[in-house]
């Protein structure tokens, strides 16, 4: 599989700084695992360490994994800025128990990173991998920004727009498979590049979910619609499962 994020890892964070990442989803992740009575997390998409920061913040024990090694450069450095001493390992999440013999109390895979896996069988390899990792009792969490509702949007969207960057989405669509032409232009004294990056995601909505990881074994599936914790519907902009 290849390594997407070799070349966007290093500017990946101009989304936003990794101290922000509280509100909402915070206050989601620190209601479900309370439920769920969880205390280990391994993240398995770890991207740059935002996620791992936040759950740490939150008390947690908490692993990082990813298959890009540049991301994995990346968030060894945001973490060691922050004075955040996490394990990280390059992993691909198809195979976890390569690297992970233990078991966690809850696996995430955030960030749409799952519908970076194009076929129905590495999906389901990575699904099962993912389920090998949890505890008796332990929970799933997916994330992704992809739904219904964001699919009808204009295929041109500006994510992030400062005096100094721009980040602008332009998105196609074909036969199950969306691609996101991202493109960066920096307009400042200190840079003045342009740069675009392709991401290429399957198209997972609810429906696929449910399949997929009742298929791979999971029981109780639960499909939200935001952080609020309202169920999916054609309206949402985001979709998020917990599955057990």
């Amino acid at each position: 599989m290849e390594d997407k994020y070799r070349t966007f890892a290093y500017d990946y964070d101009e989304f936003g700084r990794i101290e922000e990442y509280l509100g909402a989803e915070k206050v989601f992740f620190q209601q479900l695992f309370s439920e769920k009575q969880v205390r280990t997390v391994l993240d398995c998409a770890c991207g740059t360490g935002q996620h791992l920061y936040m759950m740490s913040e939150m008390g947690l024990e908490v692993v990082g994994s990813d298959y890009s090694e540049a991301m994995l450069e990346v968030a060894a450095k945001n973490l060691a800025a922050l004075k955040k001493e996490i394990p990280l390992a390059q992993c691909d999440f198809r195979y976890l128990e390569k690297i992970y013999k233990e078991k966690f109390d809850a696996v995430v895979c955030l960030t749409t990173a799952l519908p970076h896996l194009l076929s129905e069988h590495e999906l389901l390899t990575a699904l099962k991998s993912m389920k090998s990792r949890i505890n008796d009792g332990g929970v799933l969490i997916l994330t992704q920004g992809t739904t219904h509702y964001t699919l009808s949007l204009p295929s041109i969207e500006v994510v992030v727009n400062r005096s100094d960057f721009s980040r602008v989405f332009v998105k196609e669509q074909k036969e199950g498979i969306e691609t996101i032409h991202v493109l960066d232009l920096y307009h400042s004294l200190k840079r003045t590049e342009n740069n675009q990056y392709d991401i290429v995601y399957k198209i997972i909505l609810d429906e696929d979910y449910h399949r997929l990881l009742t298929a791979a074994g999971f029981e109780s599936i639960e499909i939200y619609g935001d952080y609020d914790r309202k169920p999916y519907d054609k309206e949402s902009i985001r979709l998020i499962v917990v599955a057990q």
